[in-house]
């Protein structure tokens, strides 16, 4: 029977919540405001410093006697027999395994942001506050409940990083840990799943999900299951890799839930389609008879690309040039926009890059991560591979998606943390039902944000970047810079390199050597010049000399579609309110600003920008261009949740006919 149980938690789902708009949606947002209410700050706050005392209390204890409580919780929590002061109480005793784990106890702020978490909020702390351990102390009593729970990472790093930190703790607290990331076959994804408490990145998750959807047809409920079971004496087909969901503790749940939920995970699978192939070698040898503004337009905001009347009546005339089957419009046309999108959209050393194996391996633009395995498609992929004259792959057609969204509003309990939830609170309880409570300062914010700089064109922007390196290099402090892009990143290295200063590239290309480049960027004179790798859960720890001199000081070298993402980057120093200095440089060439602003307005701030009123109105431009981003990508998140949503419906209702 025991088998049986678990099993069916593979196999049920719980029904997934309603999705609002209109009137239903702002009556939504009220309930949301008034159940905000019902657990005020303050009340946790006062209950966190209960604990805390409290837990000094066991110190008294022996390792058996605080094992023993730690084991009658743990079967408490198993029963649901537990009222809130046991679950106060569990809480010291978990503070206590901390403590002789560690050596330290965790802080009244990260209990109560454990608390918070256990309550379904998301908190807000600070970067440098102790988020690690505070999902940590959430992730033992989900654990202890005996039903799954995912703690989401923002990258596979931190996801192998914090399991193994952690897995001391966890056995600590009678339970164990592990953690799912990309290269893992099934059968270490299987062993993993079977843990306690899981850490692993929401596009694991959802891949992993889908995958055991769609892995045997035959088995794909529970009842089918067990028939098998009883009347064959054995399952058949592939054993599902996930042990169910219940519970998801989001790390960075602004990045996770917002950011990274506009692109739905799609799983698909190669075919063999060698028409398609011939059709790419094709349309490469014509694109470039076709120019850009006079035969089609590039809104690089919106990745699309359109013919003009010029493009449609080029391309009919080229028709004899095609393969038969590829010569009727809408295929054609189809054929030259992918092409199109691959030469003008997707860039080497931005998008993607070309590993030793001469393979097209596709860079997240969040995190500045490769992502072996993943492909773009309807032939776009073979297209990029086209353009850079490499062998095509074979193209890929997809058995199921899902908007990370929608499989996140699948768990029972969802909770989640993050230093930078600011102005998507609404967001958060509209989709998935997620107050946001702010946990209070344990050490205030003390680096020093220093004046942006803003200039004509990126090139003088950079000579201002370099200028600003060597000259606090000369101090000794540690320097990180924030880049965009793998190229932007390597042109600064090397402009550094070419004047004999010594830097450490931190990329896509080189993300092998992240832990040693981040356990050396706080040392005298380092220099470390890195994309959004070095962002979120990146901890640079420095000595008392670097504190002396200054601190760790980053330099952005534009902003970035949202703030949130800045503060991330800031993030990195001043951590545990060390000292530290921020500096940002920016130009009018900047992606940002430059196809926001009106062609006569962009000239005239050009022509003017070395007056400080004329660089105010740029700053104020560049943050208003920032917040505009941050507006419409909030809006296409709520779109596309409820167009998931209507699909499903429509497809729920197609199956039952």
């Amino acid at each position: 029977m025991i088998i049986t149980n678990q099993e069916y938690k593979k196999f049920t789902l719980p029904i997934e919540k309603k999705s609002h708009d209109g009137l239903d949606r702002l009556v939504h947002l009220g309930m949301g405001k008034v159940y905000k209410k019902i657990i005020l700050r303050k009340r946790l706050n006062e209950i966190a410093k209960n604990i805390y005392n409290n837990s000094k209390q066991h110190a008294m204890l022996s390792d058996e006697e605080l094992t023993k409580i730690i084991l009658k919780y743990k079967r408490m929590y198993k029963l649901s027999k537990i009222d809130d002061e046991g679950i106060y109480d569990s809480i010291s005793s978990i503070c206590e395994v901390c403590f002789r784990i560690f050596g330290y106890r965790p802080y009244y702020e990260q209990i109560m942001g454990a608390l918070g978490q256990y309550y379904g909020f998301a908190i807000q702390m600070l970067p440098g506050e102790g988020k690690t351990i505070t999902a940590a102390i959430s992730g033992v009593m989900a654990g202890w409940t005996g039903k799954p729970c995912h703690i989401i990472t923002s990258n596979d790093y931190l996801a192998s990083r914090d399991a193994e930190i952690m897995t001391s703790f966890y056995n600590g607290c009678l339970l164990s840990v592990g953690y799912v990331v990309g290269e893992m076959k099934d059968e270490q994804r299987i062993e993993n799943y079977k843990c306690n408490v899981v850490y692993a990145t929401s596009k694991e998750l959802v891949a992993d999900f889908l995958r055991d959807q769609i892995s045997d047809k035959k088995i794909n409920d529970f009842d089918n299951f067990i028939f098998n079971k009883l009347f064959n004496g054995v399952s058949s087909g592939k054993p599902r890799v996930m042990q169910g969901i219940h519970t998801a503790i989001v790390d960075e749940a602004d990045s996770v839930l917002a950011d990274e939920a506009l692109t739905p995970l799609v799983i698909s699978e190669s075919s063999d389609n060698e028409v398609l192939k011939e059709a790419i070698y094709c349309i490469f040898e014509l694109i470039e008879k076709f120019k850009n503004t006079i035969h089609y337009k590039v809104e690089e905001e919106f990745k699309d690309v359109s013919l003009t009347n010029e493009g449609k009546i080029l391309l009919d005339n080229l028709n004899e040039e095609f393969p038969v089957i590829w010569r009727t419009y809408e295929r054609k046309t189809f054929l030259l926009i992918q092409a199109l999108s691959a030469k003008e959209l997707y860039i080497n050393g931005r998008d993607y890059i070309i590993d030793e194996e001469n393979k097209i391996v596709l860079v997240d633009e969040k995190t500045g991560r490769l992502m072996p395995g993943k492909s773009l498609s309807a032939g776009l992929h073979q297209a990029i591979e086209a353009k850079e004259k490499l062998e095509l792959s074979n193209p890929t057609k997809t058995n199921i998606k899902m908007s990370f969204q929608r499989f996140f509003r699948l768990y029972t309990k969802l909770s989640g943390m993050s230093g930078t939830l600011q102005n998507i609170e609404n967001e958060l309880w509209s989709i998935y039902e997620l107050p946001v409570i702010e946990i209070p300062k344990r050490i205030a914010n003390t680096y020093i944000l220093k004046p942006i700089e803003i200039f004509e064109n990126i090139d003088l922007k950079i000579q201002a970047i370099i200028n600003e390196i060597i000259e606090v290099n000369k101090r000794g402090q540690a320097i990180l810079v924030g880049t965009t892009s793998i190229n932007e990143s390597e042109r600064l290295s090397n402009i550094l390199k070419s004047k004999g200063i010594i830097c450490t590239t931190l990329n896509a290309k080189h993300h092998k050597e992240e832990d040693q480049i981040v356990a050396e960027a706080g040392y005298y004179k380092s220099i470390v010049i890195s994309t959004n790798i070095a962002g979120r859960g990146t901890d640079i720890k420095i000595t008392e000399e670097m504190e002396k001199l200054g601190g760790l000081h980053v330099i952005a070298t534009q902003l970035a579609d949202s703030k949130r993402v800045d503060l991330q980057l800031f993030g990195r120093t001043s951590r545990q309110g060390q000292k530290g200095s921020v500096k940002v440089f920016l130009s009018l060439d900047d992606k940002l600003i430059n196809k926001k602003i009106p062609k006569k307005i962009f000239h005239y701030l050009k022509k003017n920008i070395h007056k400080k009123y004329i660089k105010r109105i740029s700053i104020l431009l560049y943050k208003f261009s920032q917040k505009s981003e941050e507006n419409k990508s909030s809006k296409l998140r709520l779109k596309m949740l409820q167009k998931d949503y209507d699909f499903s419906k429509k497809l729920s209702f197609t199956k039952t006919l």
